[in-house]
């Protein structure tokens, strides 16, 4: 697996770069119109680029699988001695590298642009249970949306042959999953609407967090308990089903 990772990183280097290179020295060229241009215009425009540089290595890493299934190279990956758990483990954690230093170098430079240095000071206003709470929702963020796109992509290659009916086959299960699984969480955060206080790890009932999954008041951080065991489960469903079709169903002719 961690070969696999390897050699994707390898494979993805230059475009890795090649984002972050365009994300500085447009950065460095916002910061030249700084005085000259209004500071929302170069606000908007430094946020832009970075929502921009985001969702450009993102699409980048969904290409690779995307690839990896509909066209030649799957042949290659598909008939390694490794199973489909390392397979799509190794794509996640790829995926994950990609995106978090493309994301790193974005935020540092918006940072760069609108403040006129680096400064981190700011994150003394957090505690370290709050850090690391956005920390592991950042993370579980870009794991889950993988995941399920993933599993997306893969049923779409399994129940549909034609690399253009495949795509497009995805893109319809993708909706109607995000919908399906969107609704039952709503329901099961309305019928359950119980949460855990993550500082002192106590349980909350009252009805104003009844909608929310998570919120963060006063520096208190809750988590709709029932809705988190759902996304978990759901998590686990999807990851252990990419595992069995690509190793059971998948069909690359």
């Amino acid at each position: 697996m961690f070969k696999l990772i390897k050699y994707e990183l390898r494979a993805t280097f230059l475009t890795i770069i090649g984002i972050c290179i365009s994300v500085i020295i447009a950065s460095l060229l916002l910061m030249t119109r700084k005085g000259s241009w209004n500071t929302d215009i170069v606000t908007g425009l430094s946020v832009c680029l970075t929502i921009g540089a985001i969702i450009v290595i993102s699409i980048s890493s969904l290409k690779i699988m995307s690839k990896y299934l509909f066209g030649d190279s799957g042949y290659l990956l598909f008939t390694l001695p490794q199973s489909g758990m390392s397979i799509i483990t190794s794509r996640i954690i790829t995926a994950l590298i990609q995106i978090s230093i493309v994301t790193f170098v974005a935020l540092l430079m918006c940072n760069l642009t609108l403040a006129g240095s680096i400064d981190f000071s700011y994150l003394k206003n957090f505690k370290v249970s709050e850090l690391l709470y956005f920390i592991i929702s950042y993370i579980w963020m870009i794991v889950y949306s993988l995941t399920l796109i993933y599993f997306c992509m893969i049923i779409g290659k399994v129940a549909l042959k034609g690399k253009k009916l495949g795509k497009i086959g995805s893109f319809i299960i993708f909706i109607i999953l995000t919908v399906a699984i969107g609704w039952l969480s709503t329901k099961i955060t309305t019928l359950l609407p119980q949460t855990l206080n993550l500082n002192d790890f106590s349980i909350n009932t009252q009805s104003s967090l009844i909608n929310s999954n998570f919120a963060a008041t006063g520096g208190v951080l809750n988590i709709n308990i029932a809705s988190t065991i759902f996304d978990i489960l759901t998590f686990v469903g999807l990851f252990m089903g990419n595992s069995y079709l690509i190793d059971k169903k998948l069909d690359l002719s």
